[in-house]
């Protein structure tokens, strides 16, 4: 390649097409005008570096842009999992909570069974006592009202022993002294003339 097709292809990178390049060469281009060309050869490659730098940061963003996208998808797929797993854990202890329930209102109802049984077993008891104590006072009664019963039987007896004994006393009395009378009688004849003086008069 020689220096004017180096040349050539360089002007037309920067915007100055090759014609161009050819129709100053051979009309003879001032120094201005190829002045103005180099110049706007300049201008044309400093916007191509400036679009190469856009380019080049866009495609920076779109890099940075793809990665925080497929970080926050990842941490989405990680937060979903985790979802999941605390999702079957809150079941699992749903399940645990649902389970410990169950079991427990069936020992309350075992244990409401046992208090109903022994409250039957106590009222029986209770009822089997006041049975027991109504029974032995019943009995207790008949006994002091027997007991009563004698008592008055053995005050009537004494009673009438102590009535008879009185009299038997009394008639003893007598007939010991109509006894002693008589004896004195036979001894003492002043004593019967004072006992006769004592008899009453019948008319």
């Amino acid at each position: 390649m020689t220096i004017y097709s180096y040349r050539m292809i360089t002007f037309a990178f920067c915007g100055v097409s090759a014609e161009e390049i050819f129709y100053n060469s051979n009309h003879g281009s001032s120094a201005a005008e190829i002045a103005a060309l180099v110049s706007a050869a300049k201008e044309a490659s400093a916007n191509v570096q400036s679009a190469q730098h856009h380019v080049h940061l866009a495609k920076e963003e779109v890099l940075t842009r793809q990665k925080i996208a497929s970080e926050k998808q990842a941490a989405a797929a990680l937060a979903v999992q985790h979802t999941q797993v605390a999702a079957a854990v809150q079941r699992q202890r749903s399940n645990a909570a649902a389970n410990a329930l169950v079991l427990a209102q069936q020992r309350f109802a075992h244990a409401k069974s046992i208090v109903a049984e022994h409250q039957r077993i106590a009222s029986e008891k209770e009822a089997a006592a006041a049975a027991a104590i109504h029974h032995a006072a019943n009995v207790a009664a008949y006994h002091i009202r027997k007991n009563e019963k004698n008592t008055a039987k053995i005050a009537a007896l004494n009673s009438l022993a102590t009535n008879t004994f009185n009299h038997v006393a009394t008639a003893t009395d007598t007939t010991l002294s109509g006894t002693s009378s008589a004896i004195q009688a036979n001894i003492d004849p002043w004593y019967f003339s004072q006992a006769a003086a004592h008899l009453p008069v019948w008319g």
